[in-house]
């Protein structure tokens, strides 16, 4: 294939000029940069990506620290009655369950909490199942993530902070029911 500077096609004249000063002028800037960028980032620093992760998962679990779980073998609430825990679950409660059912648990978007209405069930353990796994409705169970009517906590909460929660709303409410062994 030969190279003719002076080529013409359907009336257009084909020029082999050279690139203007600014545009080689912003390439080799560009190379530069990213020269200077990878060197500071990649050789000069010690930052990398599991070390950002390793912050944020330090920044969660300060944020939200979920201390030990719960076994799952208690038989009811092992923090029934206990004021410090039904502060803490008010707290949590406030904070994470008010925007559905209101901070006084009277019901918003999602149902009342202080009645004796109780949508699925009323016992400690149905209380526990439904905020631990949520609700959704079946065109909602293949979703990622899950997204229904009552979000699951499993993850956010842990099973300390939903018994406290729990503690709470039957401090408030003695309508919840609660297993014979543990009264």
């Amino acid at each position: 294939m030969s190279h003719d500077a002076d080529k013409e096609f359907d009336g257009i004249r084909q020029a082999d000029n050279k690139l203007p000063l600014w545009y080689t002028v912003s390439f080799i800037g560009t190379l530069i940069i990213g020269l200077v960028y990878l060197l500071y980032y990649h050789v000069f620093t010690d930052w990398s990506q599991a070390s950002q992760y390793a912050e944020q998962v330090a920044h969660h679990e300060e944020q939200f620290p979920g201390g030990s779980p719960v076994e799952s073998g208690v038989v009811g609430n092992p923090f029934r009655g206990d004021a410090a825990a039904i502060q803490a679950g008010q707290e949590t409660f406030v904070a994470v369950c008010g925007a559905c059912h209101k901070a006084d648990g009277t019901g918003l978007v999602g149902p009342n909490l202080t009645d004796d209405q109780w949508l699925h069930g009323n016992s400690e353990q149905e209380v526990y199942t439904v905020i631990m796994e949520g609700l959704l409705q079946p065109d909602q169970w293949l979703q990622q993530p899950a997204k229904g009517p009552m979000p699951a906590h499993k993850a956010s909460l842990g099973s300390t902070r939903v018994w406290q929660v729990i503690a709470y709303l039957e401090d408030h409410n003695q309508n919840i029911e609660v297993p014979a062994s543990t009264e």
